[in-house]
């Protein structure tokens, strides 16, 4: 995952310091979903802007979509930030814990001799592959 920095200047245009070009509120957005990360700075780099932009994404996209309801819109501006922040990392923990369950499961069930058995096809494929670039 790479971090793309993103100049904001006064007159609001976002320029990508990267690929040398001028990005619009839907590029960064898929620039997130490709997997990277945003960090948008004032010119000079020292102001960060990029939670105000990732907001504003997030509500574009909630226009676009009739899933966020009023009433939802609602609640969350009564919670407040902290709450949605708090439920954001529940989440976070909540799946990697069930990644590192589902990990632990998956190699208890394996005896010595399966996983050793693995680790050898593992090594067998990687010397092929090797063989293949040569």
């Amino acid at each position: 995952m790479e971090e793309r920095w993103i100049k904001r200047y006064a007159n609001r245009k976002m320029y990508d310091v990267e690929n040398s070009r001028y990005v619009s509120l839907g590029d960064l957005a898929e620039i997130i979903r490709s997997g990277d990360s945003i960090r948008v700075t004032d010119k000079s780099g020292k102001e960060d802007y990029t939670a105000q932009m990732l907001r504003q994404i997030i509500m574009e996209q909630s226009k676009q979509s009739d899933a966020s309801s009023v009433s939802v819109l609602h609640e969350w501006v009564r919670m407040g930030g902290s709450f949605l922040d708090q439920q954001w990392d529940d989440l976070r923990s909540g799946m990697e814990g069930w990644f590192k369950d589902r990990k632990a499961r998956i190699l208890k069930g394996l005896s010595r001799e399966d996983f050793e058995e693995l680790q050898k096809k593992v090594e067998d494929l990687e010397k092929k592959v090797e063989e293949l670039e040569s």
